[in-house]
């Protein structure tokens, strides 16, 4: 399989796809359809879902390169209303939060931030507007808000397979799942892999998927990412090109050894034909010159 996500996310999840084909997620905090994203190598492999995704640049995208999946360009929250986002620049477009404090310390960095209101749906309305029953994976990533995101889910009534929940400080390693783990975990889950970025639970009443959520990705999950894999297709090109290219020299040199052989021997051809006329010539002279 070919890895999109930023920490290889969707090589832990790219199992599930052995035993469900063609699955549902809901990824909240979509982002860009592709570039580190978690859910695009299952979209790839047959499945769909609901992407939550506030920024209108980036649902527009999911929109357009992921059209089976439906995208809602909108806030997740515990209560509904509005709320003013950050949009971080295109070089940190994951960053974009809610969090005026860690703007600050973006914009110290010398980061541009631009603040936007938006829409706030609870998960659940956005989950009965669509008709949802079954969720195999859930997926959260906003920034600083996913307490919000998880008061506004009933995950007791829609029981995803699979909960990956960002965990630590945006931009750092400090672990804060404990704003919001005391959610998942009374709602029937466990904990089952730590990736150092993302938490993984899984429900309880599922040994099987538990012990397949339990390692993170290795050598066995055959994957490659995506920077080398498109890597691996540019020097494909390039070794194609370079092969053509030298076939089409070897044609060149060919026809034109042909066309100097058949120059060669037309000349030879002339030469004689030039020999010959002089030798007449000379006969005819002599002749003349008898008389």
């Amino acid at each position: 399989m070919i890895s999109y996500s930023q920490n290889q996310e969707d090589v832990v999840l790219f199992r599930l796809v052995q035993l469900v084909p063609e699955g549902f997620y809901v990824d909240v905090g979509a982002a860009h359809p592709v570039l580190d994203n978690v859910t695009y190598a299952l979209y790839e492999a047959g499945w769909r879902g609901i992407n939550v995704e506030p920024m209108k640049r980036e649902a527009d995208l999911l929109r357009e390169v992921r059209p089976r999946d439906t995208t809602c360009a909108v806030a997740a929250g515990n209560t509904p209303g509005s709320m003013t986002l950050y949009a971080a620049p295109l070089d940190n477009r994951g960053a974009t939060t809610a969090d005026k404090e860690l703007v600050a310390v973006y914009q110290r960095n010398g980061q541009v931030f631009e603040a936007f209101d938006v829409e706030v749906v609870r998960l659940d309305e956005i989950l009965q507007h669509n008709k949802i029953e079954e969720i195999h994976i859930l997926k959260i990533d906003v920034e600083g808000f996913e307490r919000e995101v998880l008061e506004g889910a009933s995950i007791e009534k829609y029981r995803p397979w699979v909960l990956v929940i960002e965990a630590t400080r945006p931009n750092s390693t400090v672990d804060v799942s404990a704003e919001w783990e005391k959610l998942v975990l009374d709602s029937g889950y466990v904990k089952t892999l730590f990736d150092g970025l993302n938490k993984f639970y899984v429900r309880t009443d599922m040994p099987e998927i538990v012990n397949m959520m339990s390692v993170p990705a290795n050598v066995f999950d055959s994957w490659k990412s995506s920077e080398v894999s498109n890597l691996t297709k540019v020097i494909d090109g390039l070794t194609q090109q370079a092969k053509t290219l030298q076939e089409e020299i070897s044609q060149m040199s060919e026809n034109f050894s042909k066309e100097l052989a058949a120059r060669e021997s037309s000349f030879r051809s002339a030469e004689e034909y030039a020999l010959s006329l002089e030798k007449r010539l000379a006969e005819i002279n002599n002749k003349d010159s008898s008389h």
